[in-house]
């Protein structure tokens, strides 16, 4: 299990990720997003060079409060082919320049989603080290397939097959819903 390291990144992943979403076709919200990170986990990369977070935003632009599932990875060099993808490079204080991309197009990030699915890897806390996230369940007929990231989750007794993540609504209840499900 990775180590989360307790530090700075400049611009911060909230500001990256506020530039990107709004050019995103599933964006729904009007002008830059107000985010706040209110759940998600992690995935491990089997050879510890790619950090993996699926991260869960709300974004409290407007009143509707929308909720974004965003995973991303972190590369210490670019991805080759990978252009589209790429959300922007941050300086981090420990690890030095990143490069952060949307992980849907991350073979890494594709790999581990489908380990998760087929039950070989566990989901790791979001930010605390070599810590299991017991929160995180596999929902249904999973292995074998591939996952579809599920770009605006939604609380509920989720219909489908896949991953059921988590997250704390406004006032700290703890929602759950499908953040990915089996293509």
């Amino acid at each position: 299990m990775g180590i989360v390291y307790n530090t700075s990144m400049s611009p911060s992943k909230n500001e990256l990720v506020s530039a990107w979403l709004p050019k995103q076709d599933f964006y729904t919200g009007k002008g830059t997003p107000k985010l706040q990170h209110i759940g998600g986990f992690r995935l491990e990369d089997p050879q510890g060079e790619v950090g993996v977070e699926l991260r869960i935003y709300a974004d409290h632009s407007d009143t509707s409060d929308v909720v974004y599932h965003l995973p991303l990875t972190y590369r210490d060099a670019p991805l080759p082919g990978a252009e589209k993808y790429l959300i922007g490079t941050s300086e981090h204080a420990i690890l030095g320049k990143r490069y952060i991309y949307d992980a849907a197009g991350d073979p890494v990030f594709i790999a581990q989603a489908r380990q998760l699915l087929a039950g070989k890897t566990t989901a790791q806390h979001h930010s605390e080290s070599f810590t299991d996230e017991p929160r995180i369940k596999l929902k249904g007929q999973t292995a074998g397939k591939d996952a579809v990231i599920i770009r605006k989750p939604v609380s509920s007794a989720s219909a489908g097959d896949g991953v059921i993540g988590y997250w704390e609504n406004a006032l700290g209840q703890e929602l759950t819903g499908l953040v990915l499900r089996t293509a």
